[in-house]
């Protein structure tokens, strides 16, 4: 089916087949127990990061992003860049927030995620997701038992990624 709205030709395609079903209904099942899993010690921001890369592993599992390299790599650079901008800032005493006229600005996320990215960009390790990993890390005081769920979750959605890339296929 073919839309045309002003200046813009939409596509749509209407195929599905069982990998449709069977990767969405896979890819359901592993962010569930990611999130129950994380349950007691994970936040919002960090389970949809990781529920982002797993929609990317699940429905593109041939993208480059989904390497072992960048799965796992961008996710360590997100942690990397979390840990050495919190005991920057612990070293100089100097607070998360900026308070302007009297409203907190949560500036530690923002450069995280700058960092981040700038440093998956430059080690060939850009797993877009994991930007988002940076900030969700931000957001909370260091807790470790937080890092490991992530390293858990990344490793687990490798292995899936694994199995879903020969059995499976892009799905756009």
């Amino acid at each position: 089916m073919n839309i045309n709205f002003m200046s813009f030709n939409l596509k749509i395609k209407f195929s599905i087949t069982r990998y449709h079903f069977l990767q969405s209904l896979l890819a359901g099942i592993i962010i569930t127990l990611i999130i129950l899993l994380g349950e007691t010690f994970s936040n919002n921001v960090i389970n949809a990061a990781i529920g982002s890369s797993v929609a990317l592993v699940f429905l593109h599992p041939k993208n480059p992003q989904n390497r072992f390299r960048s799965l796992f790599g961008g996710n360590v650079i997100a942690i990397i860049t979390f840990l050495f901008l919190h005991f920057l800032f612990l070293s100089f005493d100097q607070d998360l927030f900026i308070t302007i006229y009297e409203r907190d600005f949560h500036i530690f996320s923002g450069l995280s995620f700058t960092l981040c990215i700038l440093l998956m960009s430059i080690s060939d390790t850009e797993h877009i997701p994991a930007a988002g990993t940076s900030i969700g890390l931000s957001v909370n005081n260091i807790d470790y038992t937080l890092i490991l769920f992530i390293l858990f979750s990344i490793s687990l959605l490798y292995v899936s990624r694994i199995f879903i890339e020969k059995y499976g296929k892009n799905l756009f």
